[in-house]
């Protein structure tokens, strides 16, 4: 759609219109004048000079017309080249503002005086097409009653959002030439509701984390307690006591237990320890950390994996790096019952990070749950079957390797996660 530059021309026309004398009405009017004043005054002039002479009056006569087209014309010309230099300003003027709008980076849309889209700029149809959507779609659901209201009272309404495909916008209308049209701009700020939601999520970390330390603390006390009178109850009884199985059971559970004090420890842990990091080519290491995730899968789930040329060299610990993998891993199982793909990939992402890609083809993640998936303890699976701790542990690593981790999901076709690590000074 060509961009229109009517709604520009007001303010173009403004700052170029002749001003004073050099208006139309005012050009007409010295005209007059001018030419009054030579009439009244040349007749006279003829009259003193030729007298009785006839020849001589008809010789004046001729000249004074010839007179008459000449000042007049020279004093149109002088009038008229001034008006039209400042009517080629104010039409330069509007052309530049009109290309200002084309090659803005963000979307411009033009309103007719019924609110209907008439044009739009480069950028808009750029992201149209880059989202397979109509101007329409991409513009809030309201925006032409907006449009017309902002064009009825000449007011500004802007901070109106509205998500299509996936992306975040952030509208702003103007009126341009009330009550003929108005205009409004676009700001894509996905990546700023991104951002935003990481800042939450890691200030929701941080409050569950100290919570987390506490809790673990106390726990692992208790479990040592217990763990001592189990101990001594099993000492005392003889080898082929029947009590020694439940014992024995007992302790199988106090084993779990630490594991989870261990995972509320990792989870409240700001950073990894620096004994355990270490410099790791992902990129040599991801077939071998493929091939533990095989080992988790069953039969009905497919697993693909690729690796980018050259090297991928992070800073991370190895461990909480496969538990971080096989935890996403084990989700992804979790969301194909019926069987399905897995996906696993290194991908160079920008800003000097490298993206470990962990995709399904499972259930997807309900929008409603997507906000709440990497809390602790917040789970969706059956009572006893989830602590709601993996995703948790999963994010908790990866912000304490200096990284983060980004999701995308479509219900019915499964979801996306991308685990973000920094690369390695000079790593790839």
């Amino acid at each position: 759609m060509a961009w229109n530059s009517r709604a520009l021309r007001r303010g173009g026309a403004d700052a170029g219109r002749p001003a004073g004398w050099f208006r139309p009405t005012v050009v007409v009017l010295v005209y007059v004048l001018v030419a009054g004043t030579w009439i009244l005054l040349s007749g006279q002039a003829v009259d003193a000079v030729a007298g009785e002479d006839h020849d001589l009056y008809t010789a004046l006569e001729v000249g004074k017309g010839l007179g008459f087209v000449a000042v007049t014309g020279v004093v149109l010309l002088i009038l008229l080249r001034r008006y039209t230099a400042r009517i080629e300003s104010a039409h330069a003027e509007a052309r530049r503002m009109a290309r200002f709008a084309e090659l803005s980076p963000n979307p411009v849309i033009e309103f007719g005086p019924d609110g209907s889209v008439a044009s739009a700029n480069a950028a808009t149809r750029a992201a149209t097409g880059s989202l397979g959507v109509s101007i329409e779609r991409l513009l809030p659901p309201d925006a032409k009653d907006i449009a017309r209201r902002c064009m009825a009272t000449g007011d500004v309404l802007g901070g109106v959002l509205h998500t299509v495909a996936g992306r975040s916008w952030r509208w702003a209308f103007f009126p341009a030439d009330p009550p003929v049209s108005a205009f409004c701009y676009g700001y894509d700020r996905t990546e700023e509701t991104r951002l935003e939601v990481q800042v939450q999520q890691a200030a929701r970390m941080e409050s569950v984390g100290r919570l987390a330390a506490g809790v673990a603390h106390d726990l692992n006390n208790f479990l040592m307690a217990i763990g001592g009178f189990r101990e001594l109850a099993r000492m005392k009884l003889e080898e082929n006591h029947p009590a020694q199985e439940e014992l024995a059971g007992m302790r199988d559970q106090i084993e779990a237990a630490r594991d989870l004090v261990k995972k509320l420890v990792l989870i409240a842990r700001v950073r990894s320890s620096a004994e355990n990091v270490t410099r790791v080519d992902l990129a040599g290491q991801f077939e071998a950390l493929a091939s533990t995730v095989r080992h988790l899968l069953p039969y009905h789930v497919e697993l693909e994996f690729n690796v980018p040329p050259g090297p991928c060299t992070v800073e991370v610990d190895v461990r909480e790096l496969e538990r971080a993998l096989l935890n996403l891993a084990s989700n992804a199982v979790d969301a194909m019952p019926s069987g399905g793909r897995l996906h696993l990939a290194l991908e160079r992402a920008p800003g000097g990070r490298i993206a470990i890609v962990v995709a399904d083809t499972g259930e997807g993640i309900p929008q409603d749950v997507l906000p709440r998936i990497f809390d602790p303890f917040f789970t969706t699976k059956e009572e006893g079957k989830g602590t709601g701790l993996g995703l948790a542990s999963v994010y908790s690593f990866a912000t304490r390797s200096g990284g983060t981790v980004e999701v995308e999901t479509h219900p019915g076709k499964g979801s996306k996660f991308r685990l973000l690590l920094p690369l390695a000074s000079g790593g790839g």
